[in-house]
């Protein structure tokens, strides 16, 4: 009877030592698989690719409740997603150099229409900038653009034309909003503005 009870013992012990060797082993390699996402979601958000980034850490707090690093930038792309966006859509403008401007008294439509072929042009129609023009009162009648330049991002020669063309820009998550600063004034009797002419300096 002894020994019957001294092995039941010895299996009772062998049996919740192996359960939990089990439930380590499973801890740890859900542990690792929410590591490894949670690199994925790093890598993700880096390269704006926030919507992948954002399944990445959510699976990562699925697994792995208390990973505080993944809860902090989940938290961070929900509460910051228009920002983020909009930063993201800059920073591709940026990227995208146009070799040469050459705009005569052009009107901001016209000026703004060249900027697009050109930033689908350069970068083989991967980035539309989908322009935007509202000005429903007439703000940018008379209102010209004169640039000669040679080598610049695109989100430069934007703000250039803008410039010239006395407008604003408002960068939407779809599409990038073009508006003059001052509504319903012509800028027909305002002194002409000096060509701009410059060069990518190397």
């Amino acid at each position: 009877m002894k020994n019957r009870t001294t092995a039941l013992l010895v299996a009772l012990t062998l049996g919740v030592c192996a359960s939990s060797s089990a439930q380590n082993q499973n801890r740890t390699e859900r542990e690792a698989q929410a590591n490894s996402l949670y690199q994925q979601g790093i890598v993700a958000m880096e390269a704006g690719k926030y919507d992948l980034a954002k399944t990445s850490f959510r699976e990562v707090l699925r697994l792995y409740p208390k990973h505080t690093q993944a809860r902090r930038h989940l938290l961070h792309l929900l509460e910051n997603r228009d920002s983020l966006e909009i930063g993201k859509r800059k920073a591709t403008l940026k990227k995208v150099i146009i070799p040469v401007v050459d705009l005569d008294q052009a009107t901001v439509q016209e000026s703004l229409e060249m900027l697009s072929a050109q930033v689908e042009r350069v970068s083989n129609k991967k980035v539309t900038p989908n322009f935007i023009v509202q000005d429903p009162t007439g703000g940018f009648k008379g209102r010209t653009v004169t640039l000669r330049l040679r080598n610049i991002p695109a989100e430069t020669l934007l703000n250039y034309i803008v410039d010239q063309g006395a407008g604003r820009v408002r960068y939407d998550n779809h599409a990038i909003v073009i508006t003059p600063r001052n509504p319903g004034t012509s800028g027909a009797a305002e002194a002409k503005k000096p060509d701009l002419e410059t060069s990518d300096p190397k």
